[in-house]
């Protein structure tokens, strides 16, 4: 059966672990001879020279990878051969000033670019192809080396360049100083970047590679490990940290080397300290990532298409909230639908004697269904968990909504319904048992927890 490009590469990585470094690089010569315009290919190359000493090889590649990746459409990847760059104290000031010009908010050429596909590595090589031809060891790093340094195979680059999310919404000035920011994270295949369970202070930036998506749940009594996705170059990861001291919900695992960027919450407060804007760009961001999840998992629109999705959502008022507002009073009206995107609150039902948490609430959960579909007053009172922002859907709008999409009513009836049985229970439990695991009493609610929403709350989401 004939070899393939991928049969050479996994030879070459299996001399470099053997230390067979000279009839690594040999292999390399071939793969590049037959990609030239494969540039993880030069990346890894220049690596490899970078690890044996070769630092002034290396240092010729990883300019020209630079060079070519803020042209190609990924910036990201430049910015990891610049930072590699600015260790050895080469000078990268002209290829920093290049990304922050081709990338900011006023750039001509940024838009919807399509990155170059990737090569085919499936390809077929002759068989009788020789991976250990006579050539001295000099000539062979040297002439490698010229050869991943060399860019003028290369007649166009894309007219048209994809943003960077977060920094394309940047002037040059906040772009470059956000960019100067971020601490290259290099790492192997396998290495944990985000253990679930743990507080974050940081979000991250895939520049080379993928990292997968892992959680742990109790399956039939067991603790499984469930993958959740896989992220790719460009993708961005633990935004929650900058808003949020919850614990990791997810753990975040490295499949194959992976290069990240990673930015503090420390860094981000500085940082936006001294120039307001980067933290409108943090905010807006992790705000439309919140929707996005949002619209992408909560059953109430899954009915909808992406753009009546949106549409739907626009028809929502957003409430940035402090801690301990009550935002649903038992035995009062019921005045709409509450979706809360980000915090938490806590279902309270007077026992007669004190308040009983019936429920907690999360990101993605909804309040104040059961008054909308029974058409009577409140059965419990709302209150927030820490400073929360909730989306709200008036009375009105959410009738319109039910006899436009009459499958929602279903929906929300059978949750109703589901949320009245758990206080019953739960209100019995107490009644039978005080102080009973899994009911929590909480102190009565005065004035000051009384606090309800007014017009200053209001913002547009």
């Amino acid at each position: 059966m004939p070899k393939t490009l991928q049969d050479l590469k996994n030879e070459a990585e299996d001399r470099l672990r053997a230390k067979n470094i000279i009839g690594a690089l040999k292999i390399y010569r071939l793969l590049l001879e037959a990609m030239p315009l494969d540039f993880t290919l030069r990346f890894e190359i220049a690596d490899i020279f970078s690890a044996i000493g070769e630092k002034h090889l290396a240092a010729a590649i990883y300019q020209t990878i630079a060079s070519f990746n803020i042209r190609a459409g990924a910036p990201l990847t430049a910015l990891v051969a610049v930072k590699i760059l600015d260790l050895e104290n080469v000078n990268v000031e002209p290829l920093m000033d290049a990304l922050a010009n081709t990338y900011c908010k006023t750039s001509p050429v940024l838009g919807r670019g399509v990155r170059p596909a990737p090569p085919d590595y499936d390809a077929e090589v002759r068989d009788d192809i020789d991976l250990d031809y006579s050539m001295p060891d000099d000539e062979v790093k040297r002439g490698l080396a010229q050869m991943a340094a060399f860019s003028g195979n290369i007649e166009k680059y894309p007219p048209v360049l994809p943003p960077i999310a977060i920094f394309s919404t940047l002037e040059q000035n906040p772009f470059a100083k956000l960019m100067a920011l971020m601490k290259l994270k290099r790492h192997k295949h396998g290495d944990v970047v985000v253990q679930e369970g743990t507080v974050g202070d940081a979000l991250y930036f895939v520049a080379r590679g993928e990292v997968k998506i892992v959680k742990n749940v109790k399956q039939d009594g067991e603790d499984k490990l469930i993958h959740l996705a896989r992220l790719g170059a460009g993708s961005i990861f633990g935004e929650m940290a900058l808003i949020s001291s919850d614990p990791r919900g997810a753990s975040v695992i490295c499949d194959g080397a992976v290069d990240l960027f990673e930015l503090t919450r420390a860094q981000v407060q500085m940082i936006s300290a001294e120039i307001p804007v980067i933290a409108g760009a943090m905010s807006r961001f992790t705000r439309e990532r919140l929707i996005s999840n949002l619209l992408a998992t909560n059953p109430m629109f899954s009915p909808f298409d992406e753009s009546n999705k949106k549409e739907l959502l626009a028809r929502f008022v957003g409430h940035e909230v402090p801690d301990k507002t009550i935002f649903i009073e038992q035995g009062k009206p019921g005045n709409g639908l509450y979706l809360i995107l980000q915090g938490g609150a806590e279902v309270l039902t007077w026992n007669g004697e004190e308040y009983i948490q019936v429920a907690k609430l999360g990101p993605g959960d909804i309040a104040g269904e059961i008054s909308l579909i029974h058409e009577e007053p409140a059965t419990a009172t709302v209150r927030t968990m820490g400073k929360t922002t909730l989306l709200f859907l008036a009375r009105e709008l959410f009738a319109a909504l039910l006899e436009a999409v009459p499958e929602l009513l279903q929906h929300f009836a059978k949750m109703a319904n589901q949320r009245l049985a758990d206080t019953e229970h739960k209100l019995e439990a107490d009644r039978l048992s005080k102080g009973m695991m899994n009911i929590e009493s909480v102190d009565d609610l005065d004035e000051a927890d009384l606090a309800e929403l007014s017009d200053d709350d209001l913002v547009m989401v």
